[in-house]
């Protein structure tokens, strides 16, 4: 049992009570028209007469309003901690894991200097897969220390807590080996992610309350302005690290991210350390709520990192991190879920499913256009009028959407319409599908590391999914025409905007990018950055 005594945490609310009007006021709003727009959308009684077409066409609306109304009101529920300054005595250890030949030793040499530069006392160690010797050098001349398991066959196992070539192997290893016993408070970084040096000090007061197991810092990605790729999927992770983790810091677990995260060490041997998965962040989290602990979310950027710059390295983390959260949710979900309470139960369900949710969509969507061309009939609501209202609905739910931007990480450079996620999403959907078929079919795949260099592989992932996208259209198009049929102008719209998607998809596919690895830039201060 966890004991119970007094929290120097103090939570204050996010939304105030000076912004309680507006936010009534645009929610009255947002009901108002979407309430006319379903009058008018059910109107035509097309469930009759167009049954599989108006079908797919008015799930595809209702999740998109369900889903733009359940973030709508995390808004209130939004939470931050006030800060606590730390105690000295703590035993602190700082790590970051190290692939030799998979991950640049000038890289990692940013990364441990930043580490060592923190400013409480602590030890920086390196988790070297390989026993690298430039890497030992390396830690000699920083001051930090070298472990490697590369020398101990118990912790080289081809699956389970110590699987080789992971990295919750990797750090299970160590703390066997060293950590449980050396120390009492651990912050992990992937290697390309850089702490600014109040890093320690701003997480480690929170520890005095006895019930806190992790304290989760906001990522961000200093080389996002390095390709397209990369802006939009920074622009991907503005609301997930500003209003979604700071509503589950109300209800006591904000999600762990892997790319740096802090713990109670005390904590994470009771659970037996990382475990054993492909979002062993993910799962962690939810044994730390299973086993009554609680977590702590700083809504303030202290660390930043790489973000892919090319479809190699960007779809085939999504396609990992798409099948380790549906493995999760498909699983081990409700061994987990029983002692939550009902709100914090729905927040969990829905955690990770809204990073699924857009690219289900747009598979409907085809589906839907494709089959209305061929078949050559059109549900009455595809009319005119309709695209008028969605206009309207769509001006109204984006008006709601910039007030939400207010209360990002960094509103300054996080506001506007982010184009470049709707286009990743597209490009994405099909690498979905095959991760949902993953678990589907019990398919075990390998861990892979995100390439933190340039890929040099020319495999075009595009090509061929969007390709094939382009035919079926095309396809459905001359066969509707065969017919003599003649469906509404609205249509020939929308298959005319995937073709141009898919189009300009296979155009960047052989694209040179950059290299996402760069050396980063000092960033100005704002209302929530931290100059790194």
């Amino acid at each position: 049992m966890i004991g119970i005594s007094f929290s120097p945490i103090v939570s204050e609310r996010v939304l105030r009570r000076r912004d309680y009007p507006v936010f009534v006021l645009l929610s009255m709003l947002s009901f108002l028209a979407m309430a006319f727009f379903l009058l008018h959308w059910f109107s035509y009684q097309d469930w009759l007469t167009y049954p599989f077409s108006f079908s797919l066409m008015t799930l595809i609306l209702t999740i998109t309003l369900l889903n733009n109304q359940g973030r709508w009101f995390l808004l209130p529920y939004m939470r931050k901690p006030r800060p606590v300054a730390p105690r000295a005595g703590w035993k602190v250890a700082v790590a970051t894991t190290f692939v030799p030949g998979a991950e640049p030793l000038e890289m990692l040499e940013q990364t441990v200097r930043a580490l060592v530069n923190q400013d409480y006392p602590h030890d920086t160690w390196v988790l070297d897969e390989g026993d690298d010797e430039c890497a030992r050098a390396l830690c000699l001349r920083l001051g930090a220390k070298h472990f490697s398991r590369k020398n101990f066959p118990a912790y080289l196992t081809d699956d389970g807590i110590f699987q080789r070539g992971t990295k919750h192997g990797n750090y299970n290893a160590w703390f066997h080996k060293i950590g449980f016993d050396a120390y009492e408070i651990l912050a992990t970084f992937d290697p390309d992610h850089i702490p600014a040096s109040n890093f320690l000090t701003s997480v480690i007061g929170y520890f005095d309350d006895p019930k806190v197991a992790y304290v989760q810092v906001a990522p961000s990605y200093y080389n996002r302005n390095s390709s397209f790729i990369a802006r939009g999927a920074a622009e991907e992770t503005y609301e997930y690290y500003s209003v979604v983790q700071m509503a589950s810091y109300r209800m006591g677990y904000p999600i762990i991210v892997g790319s740096h995260n802090t713990h109670r060490v005390a904590a994470l041997k009771r659970l037996g350390g990382f475990p054993a998965h492909d979002a062993e962040d993910l799962l962690l989290t939810l044994r730390y709520r299973a086993s009554g602990w609680q977590g702590v979310y700083i809504p303030k950027i202290l660390a930043k990192g790489l973000t892919p710059v090319d479809w190699v390295g960007y779809l085939r983390q999504q396609r990992r991190w798409a099948r380790s959260v549906l493995d999760i949710k498909v699983r081990r979900y409700f061994e987990f879920s029983r002692n939550l309470s009902a709100k914090s139960r729905l927040m969990s369900a829905l955690h990770g499913l809204n990073f699924l949710h857009k690219s289900l969509l747009i598979f409907l969507g085809l589906i839907a256009t494709i089959f209305m061309l061929a078949a050559g009939r059109t549900p009455r609501v595809v009319s005119y009028p309709t695209m008028q209202m969605l206009v309207v609905l769509w001006l109204v739910l984006q008006g709601c959407e910039f007030y939400r931007q207010r209360f990002y990480l960094d509103p300054p450079k996080e506001w506007g319409i982010h184009w470049r996620v709707a286009l990743l999403q597209y490009a994405k959907w099909p690498w979905f599908l095959l991760a949902l078929l993953d678990i589907l079919l019990g398919r075990r795949m390998s861990y892979v590391l995100t390439p933190k260099v340039k890929s040099k592989s020319r495999n075009h992932l595009l090509l061929l999914p969007n390709l094939l996208v382009v035919i079926l259209l095309c396809s459905a198009w001359l066969v509707g025409r065969s017919l003599g049929s003649a469906v509404h102008p609205v249509v020939y719209i929308c298959a005319l905007l995937f073709v141009i998607a898919s189009l300009v998809l296979i155009w960047t596919d052989f694209w040179d990018f950059p290299s996402p690895f760069q050396k980063p830039l000092p960033i100005s201060a704002g209302s929530n950055e931290t100059v790194v």
